[in-house]
């Protein structure tokens, strides 16, 4: 750690990513809070929600794009371009033509921008760090993105709250934290890529988007050693093709009846995202906003640091208790109506999630054959996001009907479901801890859906 700290390269990247961290949380709490202010409706903030998160379903084409460009580059453009987009919010307000139109087209363009900031800080982590102390470097990044999220998403609510402020003024915090964002990357001094004398071009070692050393896919060197010579549409191809193989070992195995609750679990959780700012409207204010979200991220991080005392439970039964728990906790947020127990509630509901979030990931790193390790928790990542956004959508129109209230106990109710599952599958709850798995375990591996 002492080494990391002196390190001058990875404390200008782990600071760039303290207030890319810190922008992204203020944004979009402005986001949702400013589609909530102008359209007093959940239908809109559903349909935000929606355009902030369904780009994030193309990421796993980002990784051919970060492979073929220069990363301080990358960072500094996109920062720029983020930052432009932002600040015609507050434009349009200033000259009175703010419209909720806008607000939707700027959403989804700016989270596409955003696609490659941090896969492309990832790629810039090995080489500012080496080999030896990347995974402590990885640490610092995720435990300081969790806690950034945390207070930043607090501070967003803040900010909406204050009348001098606003959700437009939050715009103008957020569009600043980008000019900071560009002095910090645009000094970035990385060395070069190895294989690559011009500092340009791409090395497979250095460039994977998801900030993990993983291996080729066929187990071997050679074939990553040669992707320098791939043209774009060539090494998108391979990015698809190894998504399938990466769908083609998933079946059969215990990850995907493990999955299908989830991605139903996500789906809920999406249409609870989309009508948040009315629910804290109707329990307080655009400030409940803010600290309900922070709420969450620290109940993420309660659960991601309590899972390294958990990974010797047996994990069919930790998920059964998780969604018990998960459940009672969103049916007693729906309830509730004093606000520090709301915001209790709140953060017990997703403890769980952080907790699985890494033992699920343990599990998948301990049994899938290294060679195959990429493609499969790349294909994993999609199909447990591909449905959070579209329940953001169905949440919004959902509620402009029956309200906020019932579509959190929904949630709760959702993870009952879960519960169910979980209960009724004898196969799922003879799952092993985490900790007593192997390389390739056959009682994961031959597993047969119930």
């Amino acid at each position: 750690m002492r080494e990391l700290l002196s390190n001058r390269t990875f404390l200008r990247l782990l600071v760039g990513r303290l207030v890319t961290n810190a922008g992204d949380s203020i944004y979009y709490v402005a986001a949702l809070w400013l589609v909530h202010d102008l359209t007093q409706s959940t239908f809109y903030t559903g349909v935000a929600s929606f355009l902030v998160m369904v780009p994030g379903l193309l990421s796993f084409a980002v990784g051919p794009l970060v492979d073929d460009v220069e990363v301080r580059w990358a960072l500094v453009v996109t920062q720029a371009v983020q930052g432009l987009l932002v600040l015609t919010i507050p434009a349009a307000a200033w000259f009175d033509a703010l419209t909720v139109e806008l607000v939707l087209v700027v959403i989804p363009l700016a989270s596409l921008v955003n696609l490659m900031t941090y896969p492309a800080q990832s790629a810039a982590l090995p080489r500012a760090v080496g080999r030896e102390n990347l995974s402590s470097a990885n640490a610092v990044f995720n435990t300081a993105h969790e806690g950034v999220n945390m207070a930043f998403n607090a501070v967003g609510g803040v900010l909406v709250g204050l009348a001098a402020i606003g959700a437009v003024g939050a715009f103008l915090v957020d569009a600043a934290t980008f000019g900071v964002a560009i002095l910090l990357f645009a000094g970035l001094a990385l060395p070069e890529r190895r294989g690559d004398p011009d500092g340009d071009g791409a090395d497979a070692d250095d460039a994977n988007p998801g900030g993990e050393v993983t291996a080729a896919p066929d187990g071997g060197d050679t074939e990553r050693a040669g992707a320098d010579s791939e043209s774009l549409r060539e090494r998108t191809r391979r990015y698809v093709g190894d998504f399938r193989d990466g769908v083609d070992y998933l079946r059969g195995t215990a990850f995907v009846p493990v999955l299908l609750p989830q991605i139903f679990i996500s789906f809920a959780t999406g249409m609870m995202l989309a009508i948040l700012p009315a629910f804290a409207e109707l329990r307080g204010s655009a400030g409940l906003y803010g600290v309900l979200l922070s709420a969450l991220a620290a109940g993420a991080l309660v659960g991601s640091v309590l899972s390294a005392r958990l990974d010797r439970v047996p994990y069919g039964y930790f998920m059964l208790g998780g969604t018990a728990l998960t459940g009672l906790a969103w049916i007693g947020a729906g309830l509730a109506t004093w606000t520090p127990v709301i915001v209790a509630f709140f953060a017990l509901a997703i403890v769980y999630s952080g907790g699985n979030s890494v033992l699920f990931d343990t599990l998948v790193q301990t049994v899938v054959p290294e060679q195959k390790l990429g493609r499969v928790t790349s294909a994993m990542s999609t199909l447990g996001q591909v449905a959070t956004p579209f329940g953001s959508l169905l949440g919004g129109a959902a509620a402009a009907v029956v309200g906020p209230v019932p579509i959190v106990l929904f949630v709760g109710g959702a993870n009952f479901v879960g519960t169910l599952y979980f209960l009724i599958s004898g196969s799922l709850r003879s799952l092993p801890s985490v900790a007593n798995v192997e390389y390739g375990d056959e009682r994961i591996e031959e597993f047969r859906s119930p």
